[in-house]
């Protein structure tokens, strides 16, 4: 009886989620805005790599990121999430140059915006690092794969900085990249930095071309380290520029290479939020830099006397190096480590990190217990799928009778296999941020 009680539990808690968007939360987009609105994700359970690596229920009694503002710069950002019920201010819309930009057409910042401050939800694994965070979100794009979506020019996307900073945002969250320097960007990007005291958070980009080869030290043999052209906002000096790696930490092949690199954060399987419910897996470094905005918020906010270049110091000193050594092209300081970033205070002339963070206690009666079950669900899983084989086997069958006797057995006309659909989960930041390149911006 109790087992039938929690299934109908889980199917309350799932439908919940699925269902529309209570009253009481966020309007729908306005009227003619979304052209093509992108679709809902399903919602998903399990808890992913990202959220088992970080072990943020570890941080949470230190710190939830409270009383910090985080400028999402992005599509906007959907508050009629579930998990984003609260969490997201109104912000401004300069593709429209209007106040309000709490929704999205692409789901894209949604993602952005959840990582960073996504609520625990009861049987959904996916949740944010810094859940106490407030989401400022600044749209500057709607552009989507498939779609000629909008996108401001980059005097106004240096508009949208200016904005967060004037706006207490502590921390401005950037998934695009640009791959020139624009003066008015750098001088917006120096005014929130250094005249507001914001930390700005950057993706390196996707375009991994190996533009430039340099020798690898005497001995070593590994393949020459290729860098590629600098990559902006994420080059400006005191910018976080944020790379992607893998589960197993190599590098995402697209992920690009440079000087302009400073930390690393998951960047492939990486669950979001999308627009309206549900979840969605995304690729690139427009997703990992939110791990570090995230980051960034526990830090400040357990020690807010901190100056921003303390916390950005401590971002890079404490994060798990990559491959061994200070720094690299590839990774910078490597993995970002919020627990440590919280917990310790690196003395600036040891750059170097400690130990790893200490795994989390496992309870061996829960653990026993979770593994039955998943046993029985797989052995369920597979009986399914077995039953539903072999009734499309036969009602395959039962229709190539059919068509058989129907031709009196002679050969049908032979067609071109569908070409496959491109998975859009995977499309890097340039498909949703495409601003317009020198020369173009008028």
């Amino acid at each position: 009886m109790q087992r039938w009680f929690a299934a109908i539990a889980a199917l309350g808690a799932a439908a919940a989620l699925l269902g529309a968007p209570s009253p009481a939360l966020a309007e729908p987009p306005p009227a003619g805005v979304c052209n093509s609105p992108a679709k809902s994700g399903s919602v998903v359970k399990e808890t992913p790599w990202p959220q088992q690596l970080f072990g943020a229920q570890r941080i949470w009694p230190t710190a939830t990121g409270a009383g910090i503002t985080v400028a999402v710069i992005d599509s906007g950002v959907d508050s009629s999430h579930p998990q984003l019920e609260g969490q997201v201010l109104p912000g401004f819309d300069f593709l429209r140059n209007v106040a309000g930009a709490d929704f999205d057409c692409t789901s894209h910042g949604t993602a952005v915006a959840s990582i960073i401050a996504a609520k625990h939800t009861n049987g959904v694994g996916f949740e944010g690092l810094a859940q106490g965070v407030k989401i400022l979100p600044i749209r500057v794009s709607d552009h989507a794969e498939g779609t000629n979506g909008e996108a401001v020019t980059p005097e106004v996307f240096a508009k949208a900085i200016r904005y967060a900073a004037d706006q207490n945002a502590k921390i401005i969250n950037i998934s695009l990249s640009l791959d020139a320097d624009y003066p008015a960007v750098a001088q917006a990007v120096d005014y929130a930095i250094n005249t507001k005291g914001c930390i700005v958070v950057a993706s390196v980009g996707n375009h991994h071309a190996n533009a430039e080869a340099s020798d690898p030290p005497i001995g070593s043999t590994r393949n020459p380290v290729r860098s590629d052209p600098a990559s902006y906002p994420a080059a400006y000096p005191d910018v976080l520029g944020v790379a992607a790696v893998n589960q197993d930490l190599s590098r995402v092949d697209e992920s690009q290479i440079g000087s302009y690199v400073d930390v690393s954060a998951p960047g492939n399987l990486v669950l979001g939020a999308t627009r309206v419910s549900g979840h969605q897996y995304w690729k690139g470094t427009s997703f990992a830099a939110p791990f570090v905005s995230a980051a960034a918020a526990l830090v400040w906010s357990a020690q807010p006397y901190l100056k921003n270049s303390d916390v950005a110091w401590r971002l890079r000193a404490d994060a798990d190096r990559i491959g061994g050594g200070t720094r690299s092209n590839e990774f910078g300081y490597g993995m970002v480590n919020p627990y440590r970033a919280v917990n310790e205070a690196p003395s600036k002339n040891d750059p170097v990190s400690g130990a790893p963070i200490p795994p989390p206690a496992v309870n061996p009666v829960v653990a026993a217990r979770t593994a039955r079950w998943n046993d029985a669900a797989q052995v369920a899983a597979i009986a399914g799928v077995a039953v539903l084989l072999a009734a499309l086997a036969i009602f395959a069958m039962r229709v190539a009778v059919r068509r058989g006797r129907a031709r009196a057995w002679r050969p049908g006309e032979v067609r071109a296999a569908p070409r496959p659909a491109r998975d859009p989960d995977v499309e890097p930041e340039d498909v949703f941020f495409a601003l317009p390149r020198r020369g173009s911006a008028d």
